[in-house]
């Protein structure tokens, strides 16, 4: 290491080298933006960050999200000089099997890692999520929280539409301690940025209510710290462009080819000498590690701690007693599964205060509120329903950002058609283990008159094909309410409420719910005699019950809202529920009749949906495609024949 330049510089040097070690170690990785973004990274974590790395969980912490998840070199390396627990031999583990450094961050893996990114705009998304998240919290407990949330983006980040979605959102919240650094290199992937987008991101983010800010020499490091000042005392959220070189000091500077290409033996020479470093077997100098921890514990000794009652206050706040599960007279039973679920929604959110959420601009359809509530806005930061807008995608990252700040339990809600607007961030709420709860409507062609537009008929088996998601789609009353109660408690992985907006009837009862949520499906009706199952989800339990009638033999009828769940049993529990020594399963689903076979068995008769539906009144609508009682049980007869 060569000494005669400042230790800044000599540790922004290192970052760029020893970066560059670990992807050719690798055999792959992203070059370029280690090379290009190293001086950004050093200046939040050298000398704005708030953080303690022997408690990455801090309460007050300043966050920070790589958005550019492809950097994740340069994240690892600067987290192990900031002293997080990451060793050198970590380092050179990077992006091998069970190595706590893979190929893209990932919450809960690395020490010091604030969101699993890599799937480009959503970083932004979760980052506008902590920073409401910190407006909401701080209203409540000023004295406690009070941080500020960073993100670093690039081209590709703000090329995808997320990332409209999200920073239009952010700027009408005037999210004032949201700053966002735009790693402004004009390069993508597979050329010059102007190949493919020649938006000028400076004017966008203006006109969503943004202040910005340039920095003309991404190696400035006073000009990037001046700017972070600035951002800090602004009243809205700020985006500071700062202008720098992809593969900066290497073999394909300024070039798209910089962006994934790892260099050679001979390029990491020559990196080292334009550098003037030098590093050996991944080890740190140790005046580099003891100025950034140095740097780190003077920032940490001047922040004011608050008071034992406050953090007292806090925790009482932000951590739920055993929930209550609310009682349902037979009115409410008849009505719509929204409606059902809007009652329900008000009883759980006088138990727990941390409770918010909102809908993508559908609160009048989806019914998904806290009547008793305000708007959470600039104006008051303590509302508990927030309005998401037309922006399905980024409510969806949002609420991962949410999820991740902690300490508060957070909700969404759309129509089921446009869950598929929101899939990437649902997958990223399983990956991560959030206990995101998505609230999705007019789940079935029983939408009516809107048309297959609005109607579902593959989302909801597609959303059931995500690993780590609980796909609830309740029959009944009181297994909407269960449903509510499982996702308020949940605290590894996000539910999915599936509700009718049809009415669903007063089949059911307490103890069948209970049932229903142990094992993912119960009985609604059981005969001794039954030669049929009739498995139904959702608001076609009440097509089943008819079909039951109509039918001139016995038959049991089973609500399964969980499937999952159910596939999950061992044999012999499965048989308690759907009785084996009955001829035939029958499955009644208005969705695609994908993934019911192993419960049908080979013998059984799945009634489903694989085609669009139809502009229609309801009952017309199931007439048409086949799907009302009549049918179903007169196809039922001649099988059996």
């Amino acid at each position: 290491m060569t000494t005669n330049i400042s230790i800044e510089t000599q540790t922004i040097n290192t970052l760029r080298l020893l970066s560059n070690q670990m992807i050719t170690k690798a055999g792959s990785g992203h070059p370029g933006i280690a090379l290009g973004a190293a001086p950004i990274l050093y200046e939040l974590y050298a000398n704005q960050l708030k953080i303690n790395p022997e408690n990455p969980k801090m309460i007050n912490r300043d966050r920070f999200v790589l958005s550019a998840g492809h950097g994740a070199a340069l994240l690892y390396e600067t987290l192990h000089l900031a002293g997080f627990n990451i060793s050198s031999d970590d380092l050179q583990a990077f992006r091998q099997p069970y190595s706590i450094t893979p190929g893209h961050p990932e919450v809960g893996v690395t020490p010091g890692v604030e969101a699993t990114t890599g799937p480009l705009g959503q970083g932004l998304g979760m980052a506008v999520g902590m920073a409401m998240a910190e407006e909401h919290l701080r209203a409540h407990h000023p004295e406690v929280i009070n941080h500020y949330t960073y993100a670093l983006v690039g081209d590709g980040d703000l090329m995808e539409g997320v990332s409209h979605e999200a920073a239009s959102l952010a700027g009408q919240q005037q999210l004032e301690r949201l700053i966002v650094l735009y790693d402004d290199n004009q390069v993508s992937l597979d050329g010059p940025k102007k190949r493919t987008d020649v938006t000028d991101n400076i004017a966008r983010f203006q006109s969503y209510g943004w202040q910005t800010l340039q920095v003309d020499d991404g190696n400035d490091l006073h000009a990037i710290h001046d700017a972070i000042e600035i951002a800090k005392k602004s009243n809205t959220p700020t985006l500071i462009a700062v202008k720098t070189v992809i593969g900066d000091f290497g073999p394909f500077a300024g070039s798209n080819k910089a962006h994934g290409t790892p260099l050679q033996s001979k390029d990491l020479l020559d990196l080292s000498r334009n550098l003037n470093v030098t590093i050996e077997n991944f080890k740190v100098p140790a005046q580099l590690l003891s100025d950034m921890k140095k740097r780190i514990g003077q920032r940490l000794n001047q922040e004011k701690q608050p008071s034992l009652s406050a953090l007292q206050a806090y925790e009482l706040s932000t951590k739920a007693g055993k929930l209550k599960v609310p009682t349902i007279d037979d009115d409410l039973k008849q009505q719509a599964g929204r409606k059902i679920s809007k009652n329900i929604l008000q009883k759980f959110a006088q138990q727990l205060p941390n409770l918010w959420g909102g809908s993508a601009d559908l609160v009048a359809s989806t019914n998904a509120e806290i009547v008793e509530s305000d708007l959470f806005d600039a104006q008051n930061r303590a509302g508990r329903n927030i309005a998401f807008g037309v922006r399905e995608f980024a409510m969806g990252a949002v609420m991962n950002g949410i999820a991740l700040h902690g300490d508060t339990k957070i909700f969404g809600a759309t129509f089921l058609a446009f869950s598929d607007y929101m899939k990437a961030a649902i997958r990223l709420s399983a990956l991560q283990k959030l206990p995101v709860i998505y609230v999705f409507t007019h789940d079935s062609v029983t939408v009516g008159e809107d048309g297959p537009t609005h109607q579902p008929v593959e989302q909801l088996m597609a959303l059931r094909s995500i690993p780590n998601v609980d796909v609830l789609r309740p029959g009944t009353a009181n297994e909407i309410a269960l449903a509510w109660q499982q996702a308020l408690t949940s605290i590894d992985k996000p539910t999915i409420l599936i509700l009718s907006r049809g009415n669903l009837g007063t089949q059911g009862n307490q103890v069948q719910a209970s049932t229903a949520q142990k094992y993912g499906a119960s009985e609604i009706i059981h005969n001794e005699r039954a030669k049929i199952n009739l498995i139904a989800t959702g608001s076609e339990v009440q097509i089943a019950i008819k079909v039951k009638e109509l039918l001139p033999f016995p038959a049991n009828v089973i609500s399964m809202p969980n499937l999952r769940k159910f596939q999950s049993l061992e044999k012999s529990k499965r048989h308690n529920i759907v009785d084996e020594y009955a001829t035939k399963n029958v499955i009644i689903e208005a969705g695609t009749r994908l993934g019911w076979r192993e419960i049908a068995q080979d013998n059984g008769l799945i009634f489903g949906l694989d085609d669009f539906g139809m502009s229609a009144a309801p009952d017309i609508a199931l007439r048409e495609l086949g799907f009302d009682a009549h049918a179903i049980s007169a196809r039922i007869i001649e099988d059996l024949k």
